[in-house]
């Protein structure tokens, strides 16, 4: 099988192992998929998930106390970043059989409320205003095809309704890091060019053939994500910065930014309110919280209970992403 941990310096091919299960209780909701559950799990929480491990945890709150988590969902191996929707339905998109999971909110760690197969691709970030009756945005890091010569990646639609239908792509997509989907049905997909250059491309209704956007100052592709404002939020891997952009659909303004990060992240979310930003940080094996508004980032704290650098901190959620 092949899987690709993005946030390694030349998205190195990782091997396939066993990962240890967690010592957190476990049962099996109504379509028979393990789940890792907690008494009375609430709707405020974190969702952290690490490549090398075989669950995304749940913390609750914001977890400043760096308490364990109380939940987690048992999915497929070779996680990159997860997400939430309107509604706290959690979507994981696992690499281990290019599979999509949606679990169902509002409260934390729910039961499977759809599996989807990316047929493009291998699946490494997602993005959904309501997963479960809406469209569902996938980031495809390599397309299906021979490994000593991968496609270049793509952006890949589904419904639970209908799976994963639609395809995405543009010659300045080689390596798609991350997507994000506005509430017009706009996308976006960070992205490296075949020269390894960090690259922006808008696709209007999440279709047609994308346009490449001008005004992207990132020194490396990482993660999108959208405020309040409709700013662009943009991670920059290779220089552990944050960028805050305006426009973007023809040529980006730079709103703020870029800010220093406590650790290299590949992904990071906003809280339903858009007032905190939690970033994964991979290169110490935690999570950083940031207090945010369209002109500043201040760290606040981090937690890494159950947490490990060795396996590979990728992505973070708040239970409700907007």
């Amino acid at each position: 099988m092949r899987t690709i941990a993005i946030t390694l310096a030349a998205a190195v091919l990782a091997a396939c192992s066993s990962v240890a299960s967690s010592s957190l209780p476990t049962t099996s909701n109504a379509v028979g998929v393990p789940m890792r559950i907690a008494p009375a799990t609430p709707k405020d929480g974190i969702y952290v998930s690490q490549f090398d491990a075989s669950s995304v945890y749940g913390y609750a709150g914001t977890n400043k106390r760096n308490a364990p988590p109380i939940c987690g969902e048992t999915s497929g191996d070779f996680v990159a970043d997860v997400a939430t929707d309107s509604k706290g339905d959690l979507i994981v998109p696992s690499q281990q059989g290019e599979t999509i999971y949606v679990y169902q909110g509002p409260r934390m760690c729910g039961p499977t409320a759809a599996t989807l197969h990316d047929p493009y691709g291998l699946p490494v970030d997602v993005a959904s205003a309501n997963a479960l009756t809406g469209e569902i945005a996938v980031a495809n890091i390599e397309d299906d095809g021979p490994i000593s010569n991968p496609p270049p990646g793509s952006i890949t639609l589904c419904t639970v309704a209908s799976g994963c239908t639609k395809n995405l792509t543009n010659p300045q997509m080689n390596r798609v890091g991350g997507v994000a989907l506005d509430k017009r049905g706009d996308c976006w997909a960070s992205a490296t060019n075949a020269s390894g250059s960090p690259t922006l491309t808008y696709f209007a209704h999440c279709g047609g053939k994308g346009r490449a956007v001008t005004g992207y100052e990132n020194s490396g592709y990482g993660g999108l994500e959208l405020d309040k404002k409709g700013n662009l939020l943009a991670l920059d891997f290779n220089g552990a910065q944050l960028y805050v952009y305006s426009g973007c659909k023809a040529a980006c303004a730079l709103v703020a930014g870029p800010f220093a990060l406590q650790g290299e992240s590949f992904y990071g979310k906003l809280n339903r309110d858009g007032t905190t930003f939690a970033a994964a940080d991979y290169q110490n094996g935690k999570v950083d919280i940031y207090k945010y508004d369209a002109t500043s980032l201040t760290y606040e704290f981090s937690f890494n209970q159950d947490l490990s650098q060795s396996s590979d901190v990728e992505g973070v959620a708040f239970t409700s992403g907007r």
